[in-house]
């Protein structure tokens, strides 16, 4: 007896359809379909480290700036002169455009950057002045040293420090109270500014032009003037009288004549000194 195989044409189909692998063109879309997807992800990161270096980067040129602005008013708020070493006390100014730069003579303060280089010699010429930097903007640098200190020489350098970069703008204005108005450049070397004005740009706007992208403004009212007499030491009553209050131990204590211009003076009390007011200018 002999049997006949019997096909069904739908389940071979099946299996062919099964044993069959993915075309070329089904390969191609799914790899563009990835790259899609590592592209989206790629450009997300790469925009928030983009974004976190740019945060970085401002919030480190307004720190910047923050630290140079209290560090130039901390040196104009401590400006000193004295008029009897006045060659050493010269407030000397420089401006070219945008830029400005002046050298004066401070009592710097304990807070002030670089304040502990050279000990307790606190009293210091301080100069600011702008300079090329590396990446080719301009930077604020500040220098320091003690008032006699030989820093012509080139044995000794004084200290000096960045305090901004990428600066585009540094104004000092002093106000001539006179003509009532500001001026870029302080010609009386021998007197101080009652008025400061300092303007610090940093950056460069979008549009371009040299127009910095930020920029920072104040007015500082100068406190000191030049000093006229003794630098050091007491006053003469002062160092007559002491500090003892002890008027036996200090007999010029309360001497009624110990202010009087005329003390210790021979003919004061000269009875022959001709005090007749008509003929005193002849």
């Amino acid at each position: 007896m002999k049997f006949t195989a019997i096909s069904f044409p739908g389940r071979s189909r099946r299996k062919e359809a099964l044993n069959r692998g993915f075309t070329i063109i089904e390969v191609m879309i799914a790899i563009f379909i990835f790259a899609l997807v590592l592209t989206a992800i790629y450009s997300t990161w790469f925009g928030i480290l983009k974004g976190t270096k740019s945060g970085t980067t401002a919030a480190a040129a307004v720190q910047r700036s923050r630290i140079a602005m209290r560090a130039i008013e901390d040196a104009f708020l401590t400006m000193v002169m004295f008029n009897d070493n006045l060659k050493h006390y010269w407030f000397i100014t420089e401006a070219n455009g945008d830029f400005s730069g002046a050298s004066f003579v401070a009592r710097l303060p304990a807070s002030f950057p670089g304040v502990g280089r050279y000990g307790d010699q606190i009293v210091r010429r301080v100069s600011f002045a702008t300079r090329p930097g590396a990446e080719g903007n301009y930077e604020l640098v500040m220098s320091q040293a003690p008032m006699l200190l030989a820093t012509n020489s080139g044995v000794v350098e004084p200290y000096s420090l960045v305090l901004a970069k990428d600066v585009s703008l540094f104004m000092l204005e002093y106000y001539d109270i006179q003509k009532g108005e500001w001026y870029t450049d302080w010609v009386n070397t021998n007197t101080l500014p009652k008025l400061i004005r300092i303007t610090l740009g940093q950056g460069k706007s979008k549009s371009g032009n040299y127009t910095p992208q930020d920029i920072v403004t104040r007015i500082v009212a100068a406190p000191a003037q030049p000093v006229i007499g003794v630098q050091t030491g007491p006053a003469m009553n002062q160092q007559n009288l002491g500090t003892n209050l002890n008027p036996n131990l200090n007999p010029n204590l309360n001497n009624p004549n110990l202010n009087n211009p005329n003390y210790n003076n021979p003919n004061f009390n000269n009875p022959n000194l001709n005090r007749n007011k008509g003929n005193r200018f002849q």
